[in-house]
């Protein structure tokens, strides 16, 4: 059955890695990682989501990540899985607002530094999840920090949950990330390129590896893929439209989410304009039709 989907898969992958020349991604190479995350993930109960980037000169969160976070949680949740989304206090009104725009029914925890690692221990325990999957969330360094793209410590600033994936792995749960740096949870699975390629990437590599990782242009557009990816093997239309992804976007904005290249609040992301990031949305609605 799978295989049928596979050309689909590479479809889509050729639309949300636009533009990773930006940041030195371009030269990567894995096979089906989409589709196996999108799989894995139509296959499973209950799923934890991980989000959140925290902009220093901004001291909030970026709109990176909770677009795409939302975009999947939507999908799944219109699926009848049960999806619990997991972040911190920068990010959290911006998922706040996702959930009650969108309608759906998700469980989200927000953390602090002190607070993170009892908090994925209580999800783990309370909710058993099936899969846990990270979306442009901060990844540890080999010092054990996390940075910015820059090179910025941000570890003062971010609650661990690469925990998270630590201890799905020691109870053999099937983990999964998006990113589009090299600075990310997941990242760890091509940390030597990303230490060889990126831009200060033997600072910034996170070592945190998950079981697949998708690399995207903008992570947002990675969480869409996967959106359209399990829409696709359901044959059900449970992905929303590009005039979501505008109202979202507007609405995190004026709430204060910022641009994590430009440091402002405005209705971009990545750098990219809100009209590049809502024509992916309906590209990828349109294929998967």
């Amino acid at each position: 059955m799978i295989e049928k989907f596979v050309n689909l898969g590479e479809k889509i992958e050729e639309i949300i890695t636009e533009n990773l020349e930006f940041r030195g991604m371009a030269g990567i190479k894995l096979q089906n990682q989409l589709i196996n995350t999108a799989v894995e993930l139509n296959n499973s109960k209950v799923i934890v989501i991980v989000t959140g980037f925290y902009i220093h000169k901004a001291g909030i969160g970026e709109t990176d990540g909770p677009l795409g976070a939302l975009s999947m949680a939507n999908t799944l949740s219109r699926l009848d899985k049960e999806v619990v989304i997991l972040t911190d206090e920068y990010t959290s009104k911006f998922i706040e607002i996702g959930i009650d725009l969108l309608g759906i029914d998700v469980n989200l925890y927000v953390v602090t530094v002190e607070s993170a690692k009892m908090a994925c221990d209580g999800i783990l325990s309370k909710h058993k999840p099936d899969h846990v999957i990270a979306i442009e969330r901060p990844g540890k360094s080999a010092s054990g920090k996390y940075h910015s793209m820059s090179g910025e410590d941000l570890t003062d600033y971010i609650p661990d949950l690469d925990y998270m994936f630590e201890i799905a792995k020691v109870n053999g749960i099937r983990t999964s990330a998006i990113g589009d740096g090299g600075n990310e949870i997941g990242m760890g699975k091509i940390k030597d390129y990303i230490i060889s390629r990126v831009p200060l990437g033997e600072k910034i590599a996170s070592v945190t590896e998950t079981d697949n990782l998708i690399i995207a242009g903008v992570s947002n557009w990675g969480g869409h893929g996967v959106s359209a990816m399990i829409s696709a093997l359901n044959d059900k239309d449970v992905v929303y439209d590009e005039n979501v992804e505008f109202k979202l976007l507007d609405a995190m904005v004026s709430a204060g989410a910022v641009d994590g290249c430009t440091k402002k609040a405005e209705r971009s992301v990545d750098g990219f304009s809100l009209e590049i990031n809502m024509d992916i949305v309906k590209r990828l609605r349109e294929l998967v039709k």
